[in-house]
């Protein structure tokens, strides 16, 4: 739902077609890492000791900077068939994928009451 809704949002501003799908292919990354914080325990909250795995915080790192190399870098944005982002819309991704993480909070503390 987040990334239709990201991709909904950037045709509904004007943005061009690539630039919503880059903006959707950026979202969907970084819902994963959110996802991957979020799912090292089943029942224990992300905000108990939310950077306690090392090797979770460096594979993340790396990740983004990925990520950003991937959108921002022209070779590889063309390989990619994305395009740059502006820094707003950089943010609105950022919003957009922290969204699943009340989600997922309320599953594990649904989980715990039982």
């Amino acid at each position: 739902m987040v990334n239709i809704g990201t991709f909904t949002i950037g045709l509904h501003y004007g943005l061009p077609l690539k630039e919503a799908i880059s903006m959707t292919f950026v979202s969907l990354v970084l819902i994963q890492f959110v996802k991957a914080y979020n799912f090292r325990s089943d029942r224990n909250s992300v905000l108990n000791s939310p950077f306690a795995n090392k090797w979770l915080n460096l594979a993340i790192v790396l990740e983004i900077l990925l990520l950003v190399a991937i959108i921002e870098v022209p070779w590889l944005s063309n390989v990619f068939g994305v395009v740059a982002l502006s820094l707003t819309e950089w943010l609105i991704i950022i919003g957009a994928a922290f969204t699943v993480a009340p989600v997922l909070e309320i599953t594990k503390w649904l989980q715990r009451r039982s």
